[in-house]
């Protein structure tokens, strides 16, 4: 296996670990979240962590079996994450806003950190390869990480203040955090 593809190899199986410790954090807190908006939120970023490993997988099996990195997948920009539909649909069935829980916002503030630490994972994985592919896909993985790190910014605004919640705020970390 040359380097290159090693290297990429090496960052997908970390990623992969990374996906699979997020799916369960979130499976968790959805079986144990309080409110209808928290396991709504949960259940669908469990789902997209879901897909993401699924989607790492490939790469990295492809990877192995054809030894370059020419067979990693063209960065799709359609494929973005609309996170201010899934905080819509999320809030759909919220009945009060009000009854949250000091805990519920710690929880959202964990949830964060995960995101966060994804974001920096392939953020720094981009900017460890040279292969114009490799750092595609590696940018638009952060992307999504710093998606759902939004969507959970935005709904712990909105739990932290219901009346002085503003209305959902799309902008990018630019960061991580």
């Amino acid at each position: 296996m040359n380097a290159d593809v090693k290297h990429c190899v090496e960052i997908l199986e970390k990623a992969i670990a990374f996906e699979e410790e997020g799916m369960a954090f979130f499976l968790d807190r959805a079986e144990n979240a309080p409110s209808v908006l928290e396991r709504n939120l949960f259940n669908s970023l469990a789902k997209d962590e879901a897909g993401h490993k699924a989607h790492l997988v490939r790469m990295r099996d492809d990877l192995v079996k054809e030894n370059t990195l020419d067979v990693l997948p063209e960065v799709d920009a359609d494929h973005a994450l609309n996170v201010r539909a899934i905080f819509q649909k999320s809030m759909d069935d919220v009945n009060d806003p009000y009854e949250h829980q000091q805990e519920e916002l710690e929880i959202l503030n964990g949830a964060m950190e995960v995101e966060r630490r994804g974001f920096h994972l392939y953020n720094d994985a981009a900017k460890s390869v040279d292969h114009e592919l490799a750092k595609s896909v590696f940018k638009h993985l952060a992307e999504e990480e710093q998606n759902h790190y939004m969507l959970l910014k935005n709904t712990y605004d909105y739990m932290a203040d219901p009346d002085g919640f503003a209305g959902f705020d799309g902008n990018a970390m630019l960061d991580g955090g």
